[in-house]
């Protein structure tokens, strides 16, 4: 198991753990979270606010949308591939689903409980958020003892069929097509913001081949210049369009294998060879699947790694990045807005 994946296990477990936990969480003998639509009111751990007294709320909000920017331009779309709600919800599915893939005569069976067990997730999870808005200690004692009222059955199943469906027939088209976070990026990072890319001047001409060989980091080939490289990596993705490649000799090939385990391991099911997309949600999963490939093959990992545009340009460390002192200096503004507010409230 590598470090990215230890990352990502324990990002969601964090994240399920919050979301499920702080509705149970108490603040002298009340909720300690609770988004109480019938009083009209706001309660965090001893704070209350009435609606008039929200624009904390929208202090607070902006706030984070401006970290969320700064933590982006700095580190990548860390927050897509690690901690969204949406990613995180898909993972522990696939993890459910690799745990109850049984072999044959059991399969069946083995499906009949993954389809249970993600329906009583599901289920729990639309109590968990209806939690957020009533206190859920009663309703999870009305849901025990079936006596929960129209409302709460209604957004119950809402929620719960929306979690269902979602992470069963949406998944990571959810990220490509719906999410608006995936349409500003271009306007959050810059040539210093890191991304997965693929080193196509170490892996091109890619090519399977028989026997053990030396990576080109070893080889006299060594690395091919950018043009070239490109050429070689477009011309392998669109054949139809620039022609095939040609049959190289296995002194000239690069390090790629052509193994196609990036692609089957990107829950999106991209080809990071071809360069990288905004629709990539950098999970690293295909980073970790061309790590594990280059290691069978006696060959350096990382080709495929989690780097920017810039790197290696002789000015990179010298130009002033004006993006993040924006979103820094938006951040510490809309937080000190939203401390004076908190200081007004009683």
């Amino acid at each position: 198991m590598t470090s990215r994946s230890c990352t990502r296990a324990a990002a969601m477990a964090i994240m399920l753990g919050a979301f499920y936990a702080i509705p149970w969480l108490t603040w002298n003998g009340k909720p300690g979270f609770l988004l109480d639509i019938g009083t009209r009111q706001f309660h965090a751990f001893g704070l209350s606010m009435q609606p008039e007294q929200s624009v904390l709320l929208l202090w607070i909000a902006l706030a984070l949308i401006a970290a969320l920017f700064l933590v982006t331009n700095l580190y990548g779309r860390i927050w897509c591939g690690y901690a969204c709600p949406q990613s995180v919800l898909t993972r522990l599915f696939r993890n459910l689903a690799r745990l109850t893939t049984l072999p044959a005569p059991y399969t069946s069976f083995g499906v009949a409980i993954r389809h249970a067990s993600w329906a009583g997730i599901a289920l729990w999870t639309g109590v968990t958020f209806v939690g957020y808005f009533t206190p859920i200690a009663d309703l999870a004692r009305n849901l025990a003892g079936f006596s929960l009222n129209g409302w709460e059955i209604f957004w119950i199943s809402f929620y719960a069929l929306a979690t269902w469906a979602n992470v069963l027939y949406l998944h990571e088209q959810v990220c490509t097509y719906l999410c608006p976070y995936n349409r500003v990026q271009h306007l959050i990072t810059d040539s210093r913001t890191p991304s997965i890319q693929y080193d196509a001047a170490r892996g091109e001409p890619r090519g399977m081949r028989s026997g053990h060989s030396e990576s080109v980091l070893n080889r006299p080939r060594g690395l091919l210049d950018p043009e070239t490289a490109r050429d070689y990596a477009f011309r392998a993705a669109h054949p139809e369009i620039a022609g095939a490649l040609p049959k190289f000799a296995p002194a000239h090939l690069g390090d790629c294998i052509d193994c196609g385990a990036c692609v089957g391991a990107c829950p999106i099911g991209l080809d990071i060879r071809t360069g990288h997309s905004s629709n990539c949600i950098e999970c690293a999963a295909c980073v970790d699947a061309c790590d594990s490939s280059m290691v069978r093959h006696r060959f350096p990992a990382g080709l495929i790694r989690r780097t920017h545009i810039a790197a290696g340009q002789t000015d990179e460390k010298k130009s002033l990045r004006i993006k993040p002192l924006v979103f820094a200096g938006a951040m510490l503004i809309c937080f000190a807005a939203a401390v004076l507010t908190a200081s007004t409230l009683t």
